[in-house]
């Protein structure tokens, strides 16, 4: 190469440095002079970070293996998982999993309240348990004869017959009043039968026996009684059934 060749490419290199934006792209690089030598210095240990990680992950896979772990073949699960998690049909799945999980955030603070409020639960069990022993009820004894009478009941009992007392317990026949009224019949056949009452029993009674016992007061209550459960029995025929007789016809 000739002298006026050499002069004329240091002239070029120079028009070119005295550019605009050569000098600030000098600028540039001189401003960050102290990270491009970081920068440099950390590519000189470069391999010496490698060969530490090599031996890291020699050391990893030798505890592994002694642990009778494949890390090769996990790998290898690891990879077939991604190919079927990047499946569309899978992808579709995830994304409306993504698009739920603000409910599942709730669904797992509930679940972690759970603790909470089934220990609240089994201290409410526990002091109802408590008022019912109280009451003279065990609990355990008191569940175990209900299930053995329903299981007796249900297979003793047939639909009609169940249906039967359904229409039973919703009847009038089991209120309280109705109730009170039996039992002191009860008791009183009860004492009748066992000649426990405070009035004898005649082994034979006519008419004027009749007439003498309706000056009893206690009879004559018993009369009244009588007198008015006929009124009532028989405005609620009429109300209920007006057109039906009350006896059967005779058969001819």
């Amino acid at each position: 190469m000739s002298d006026v060749q050499i002069s004329e490419r240091s002239m070029s290199i120079t028009e070119r440095l005295n550019e605009p934006q050569t000098q600030a792209m000098l600028h540039r690089l001189l401003d960050h002079a102290e990270e491009l030598d970081k920068l440099l210095q950390a590519a000189h240990e470069l391999p010496n970070l490698v060969a530490i990680a090599v031996d890291l992950f020699d050391s990893l896979a030798r505890q592994a293996a002694d642990q009778g772990i494949d890390l090769e073949q996990r790998a290898a699960d690891i990879l077939t998982l991604v190919k079927k998690l990047t499946e569309p049909q899978n992808m579709q799945a995830l994304s409306k999993l993504v698009d739920h999980l603000p409910k599942l955030q709730q669904a797992a603070g509930m679940a972690d309240e759970l603790p909470n409020l089934v220990a609240i639960a089994v201290d409410t069990f526990d002091e109802w348990a408590a008022d019912l022993k109280k009451e003279g009820i065990e609990l355990e004894e008191s569940l175990r004869n209900g299930i053995h009478a329903a299981l007796y009941l249900g297979g003793k009992i047939r639909k009609q017959e169940l249906d039967r007392l359904g229409y039973l317990l919703q009847s009038d026949v089991l209120s309280e009043p109705s109730v009170e009224t039996v039992s002191l019949a009860g008791s009183a056949l009860s004492s009748c039968r066992q000649g426990s009452c405070e009035h004898p029993v005649p082994q034979r009674l006519g008419l004027f026996g009749l007439f003498k016992a309706a000056r009893d007061p206690n009879t004559q209550r018993a009369l009244a009684f009588a007198v008015q459960f006929s009124k009532c029995f028989g405005g609620l025929l009429e109300e209920q059934h007006p057109n039906r007789p009350v006896t059967p016809p005779s058969k001819s």
